[in-house]
């Protein structure tokens, strides 16, 4: 059978139903001991009270290279997610299923799943094996954009739901009791930046009916979205599509009430692209960072666009219960340096579960030399600020406007100036708050008020409601300048030399933590007249107590 006709043929033996045994077949595995993935009463729900590693992994990892398991027991990893479902297909028989998660458990590791639920359209997961499905069955609706693009992924139709509750089961009559995540293409926008939502005739007729909106409001509400004004309109259509998003979770969590399912958002992840964060407080919650190669995650002021994505996912989700995306996509792309860096942003963020991804390809094995010496000290470091919040008169915050309005490039280049933050819901009463450009224009209408913090901007304020400050080291730091003498009378500790560099301060346990984002260095912490002198390697961490 050629590899086109092979295609042809699972797509249509798949088409409207989950393909068992679609792929392996020919390759017979020694059977499993146990399917069991724990033993009776072995299975404790994720709430981790420390710093746990885990990776994730593919059948397609293990034949690339011999002894992963081990490699990464080693390494310091305590648990792997295994994937098993993808937008509408099993693509591996249960047997090898079996026995690849069979030799992950005689390894030491703990076992969990993870599914791709909606579709990573376009072969976006760049598997090994070109016999891989790359689209859903043919029975799946693809997805009609406002903006007059089509999408496989990113959205769902019956019966997407069912056929994702149906693999729920299948999974758990297998093997009982484990913990699910759904991978972060389950979202209604194509990119973190986007709006999301369908305008197919089904949608608009929901949409419509659900809002209580004459059909007459379609084009004006189109309008809205397309053009980024946050109206009434413009929050119905938003809201509408959360709805059928947290609809669709609840279908996965009770398909099996015994299967902990999890959602792994994507960076900058929240309403806009059908995700209402609140809806996910109590959930297994990965929280969305972005730098998956050195192009993008090697500028300072994208590290600290990744640390501000996560300190607002942690607003929605208990520590024990979060994980990161600590990931290199495609598998190279991303230095072990900079993925070992990555590891300071669950550290101050208190993440407590740190998960490697890389796609359907395996973290190269020389990665772990630098990654497990990094993970071993951030374990230290973690462990000494665990359950603490960090504290600072810099103010994190990301209101309802910026999480419904297009764009994902938040006002996070602060959080690089050696001065102490907070994550915030609400404007405070104190400090400086920084608006990123949706709430900047809600203050600016009087929509959004603060009740004494000073607020700052990226454009300039007619009403004066707030000061702009233009995004870059050199204004910045031009405007930490105006404030040290009150940092230095409240004994606000912070970085003295001009360099990026976080600070998160602790002030339950008396201590800072440094993430250096770029470049070797010598800096002094002052608190008051006091200096505390620190030697920071290129994009290394250290704890100092004061």
């Amino acid at each position: 059978m050629t590899n086109s006709t092979r295609r042809r043929f699972i797509k249509n033996f798949a088409a409207g139903s989950c393909a068992l045994d679609a792929f392996g077949g020919a390759t017979r595995f020694a059977r499993a001991e146990s399917t069991k993935l724990f033993e009776p009463g072995e299975y404790r729900r994720v709430d981790s009270k420390e710093r746990v590693y885990h990776v994730c992994s593919s059948p397609e990892m293990f034949e690339q290279y011999d002894g992963l398991p081990e490699l990464w027991k080693e390494s310091g990893i305590t648990d792997v997610w295994h994937g098993v479902w993808y937008y509408g297909w099993f693509p591996y028989s249960w047997e090898k299923l079996d026995f690849w998660l069979d030799r992950i458990k005689k390894a030491g590791l703990r076992v969990h799943l993870i599914s791709v639920p909606f579709c990573h359209g376009g072969g976006a997961l760049d598997p090994r094996d070109e016999n891989f499905p790359n689209l859903p069955p043919k029975n799946w609706k693809i997805a009609k954009r406002w903006n007059g693009s089509e999408n496989w992924g990113f959205s769902w139709h019956s019966p997407t739901d069912a056929e994702g509750a149906n693999a729920i089961k299948a999974l758990y009559q297998r093997y009982g009791a484990f913990d699910y995540f759904l991978d972060d293409d389950f979202r209604f926008a194509s990119a973190p930046g986007d709006i999301g939502g369908c305008v197919c005739d089904e949608c608009k007729a929901d949409f419509l009916a659900k809002s209580g909106l004459d059909a007459s409001r379609w084009e004006e509400t189109l309008a809205d979205v397309r053009d980024n004004r946050f109206t009434p309109l413009l929050r119905a259509w938003v809201d509408y599509f959360c709805d059928r998003l947290t609809q669709c979770f609840r279908t996965y969590q009770n398909a099996a009430p015994q299967v902990d399912v999890g959602i792994m958002v994507m960076y900058m992840g929240c309403e806009r692209g059908g995700i209402r964060l609140d809806d996910y407080r109590d959930a297994l919650f990965r929280v969305g960072e972005g730098g998956f190669s050195d192009s993008w995650f090697g500028q300072a002021k994208f590290k600290t666009v990744e640390l501000f994505s996560s300190l607002l996912h942690r607003r929605f989700c208990e520590p024990g219960r979060a994980f990161s995306e600590t990931t290199v996509y495609p598998e190279k792309r991303l230095s072990a340096e900079n993925m070992a860096s990555k590891l300071s942003v669950s550290t101050i963020c208190d993440v407590r579960n740190t998960c490697f991804m890389s796609g359907m390809r395996a973290i190269p094995p020389g990665y772990w030399s630098t990654l497990a010496p990094r993970m071993k000290k951030e374990n230290e470091f973690h462990a000494k600020t665990l359950g603490q919040t960090a504290r600072g008169p810099f103010k994190h915050y990301y209101g309802t406007a910026s999480r419904y309005l297009a764009g994902d490039n938040p006002y996070s280049l602060f959080l690089g100036l050696g001065v102490p933050f907070e994550v915030c819901e609400e404007i405070p009463a104190d400090g400086w708050t920084f608006l990123t450009d949706g709430d900047a224009l809600e203050v600016e209408k009087g929509a959004l008020t603060s009740s004494g913090s000073k607020l700052i901007a990226r454009f300039g304020s007619s009403a004066g409601r707030f000061a702009k400050v233009d995004e870059d080291f050199d204004s910045l730091f031009a405007f930490r300048r105006s404030i040290l003498p009150e940092l230095r009378e409240k004994k606000i500790p912070y970085v003295e030399e001009e360099e990026p560099v976080v600070l998160a301060w602790y002030p339950e346990s008396n201590s800072v933590y440094l993430w250096n984002l770029e470049g070797a260095k010598t800096l002094s912490v002052r608190v008051g007249e006091r200096k505390i002198g620190v030697e920071l390697g290129d994009r290394d961490s250290a704890l100092i107590e004061l």
